[in-house]
């Protein structure tokens, strides 16, 4: 009986092991961004490549009444005693199509979560302020957003 505990407590604390260690090791994800409609960058698809632990770029293509992309560097810290839960903050530029051009840059901040082990789903939630420079000066600073990604791909 007392190998039978031995041996399950060994198993479990792999287990967890795996389970931390496996957190975040999807270096590519993909899915969509449900945003704000004030914005140039808003509502439409997300792509985030991560290069390691703490830096990634994500582009953004926004398909709601206007067409436009935007490319962020974005930078993560972990929240002590959350496991998988980070936070990030970042920063790139945007450049619109409609009826007129729009180009500017934009700012973000946000929490970042990685389901742990084999479930392949990043949720986020940010706030990404813009400066509009072409067409009109401008700053928006209303966008809030949530990101639904399928994440994939090998160890960093």
């Amino acid at each position: 009986m007392m190998n039978r505990i031995r041996l399950f407590s060994i198993l479990l604390f792999l287990f967890c092991i795996h389970q931390k260690s496996t957190a975040q090791e999807f270096k590519h994800q993909a899915g969509i961004r449900l945003g704000s409609f004030d914005q140039v960058i808003s509502t439409g698809f997300t792509y985030r490549y991560r290069m390691d632990e703490v830096q990634a770029v994500e582009a953004i293509l926004n398909l709601n009444d206007r067409i436009a992309f935007g490319a962020m560097y974005e930078r993560f810290q972990p929240l002590q005693n959350v496991p998988n839960l980070q936070w990030f903050y970042g920063g790139g530029g945007y450049v619109g199509f409609n009826s007129f051009e729009n180009v500017g840059l934009m700012g973000v901040i946000g929490l970042d979560y990685q389901f742990p082990g084999s479930v392949p789903v990043n949720l986020s939630a940010d706030w990404k302020p813009e400066l509009n420079l072409i067409e009109y000066v401008g700053f928006r600073a209303s966008t809030v957003a949530v990101s639904i990604r399928f994440s994939f791909g090998g160890k960093k």
